[in-house]
């Protein structure tokens, strides 16, 4: 029974539960954002000066995609954690790719040879960890000790903290003596899923823990307050669209061309609805 209850959990978290929580994922993420693109904006909300033109708009979405300018201008201990926690999970995402995908021999296309790549691929991997765990860590600290921040906090916020701080604690441990991942079936299992053909999960118990708690956070990705990175491009679009002109010429509406349809009472904007969410999640 125990070897039955073996293979029924590795078939579980390696054959189902990823393609479910993808699935969730996407749907989940759609259907969030098209609520929002439902929502009026019944005001003009670009902040200025304006960019001009499309792709002026575009480009400043970008630069605070990127830099989190407003963040800095107006806390700039809060922006470095937030701003390196950002970097360092696209540094770890990319970094999972390409190890994964050349088994740590990514420098070697550069010119390193084996050797440095791999350890190059470890020594870049693990730094990017724990800036991404002491990025986290110092984020809780900050809902503890502060009080305004801790009184505003939802319960939510703790949780999303906290599962964010346990993926990126399992995936160090991985770095330990002991526990470090076997690369090889890591990529057959990764490729078999991608292929729809999934393969024997890999043995290694850190590898699952961590692996499970990935899925886990894919799944509840639409449902937290961490969907506030989709809703991120609504909101800065909003503010950096084209000014309105006064008069308003023929034929143009006066408001938004977010605002689709007319406000009803009770309704909040899109803008109203993820600036809370950024507020709580901040």
């Amino acid at each position: 029974m125990p070897c039955l209850e073996g293979v029924t959990m590795n078939f579980a978290i390696g054959s189902i539960l990823p393609y479910l929580a993808f699935a969730v994922f996407l749907c989940g993420t759609v259907l969030r954002i098209a609520d929002w693109f439902a929502k009026p904006v019944p005001f003009q909300l670009t902040l200025f000066p304006a960019p001009r033109g499309k792709l002026g708009g575009a480009a400043a979405v970008l630069r605070e995609f990127v830099f989190c300018n407003t963040l800095f201008r107006e806390n700039r201990l809060l922006w470095v954690w937030v701003w390196s926690f950002h970097l360092s999970l696209v540094m770890i995402i990319a970094g999972h790719v390409l190890g994964i995908y050349f088994l740590r021999s990514q420098f070697s296309l550069f010119g390193a040879a084996p050797g440095t790549s791999a350890v190059l691929s470890v020594t870049l991997g693990a730094t990017m960890g724990t800036v991404m765990t002491v990025s986290l860590i110092a984020l809780l600290c900050r809902r503890i000790f502060i009080p305004e921040t801790r009184k505003l906090s939802e319960p939510l916020a703790w949780f999303d903290l906290m599962l964010l701080l346990a993926v990126a604690l399992s995936g160090l441990a991985m770095y330990l003596p002991g526990y470090h991942a076997d690369l090889v079936a890591v990529r057959t299992f990764m490729k078999g899923l991608l292929t729809l053909h999934p393969e024997k999960l890999p043995t290694n118990p850190v590898f699952v823990i961590h692996f499970s708690l990935v899925i886990f956070l894919v799944l509840y990705f639409p449902f937290s307050q961490l969907i506030h990175s989709a809703g991120f491009f609504i909101n800065r679009a909003m503010l950096a669209e084209a000014a309105p002109v006064f008069p308003t010429p023929a034929g143009k509406g006066p408001r938004s061309p977010f605002a689709g349809i007319k406000h009803e009472p009770g309704k909040v904007s899109a803008r109203e609805d993820h600036a809370a969410g950024e507020v709580r999640h901040q």
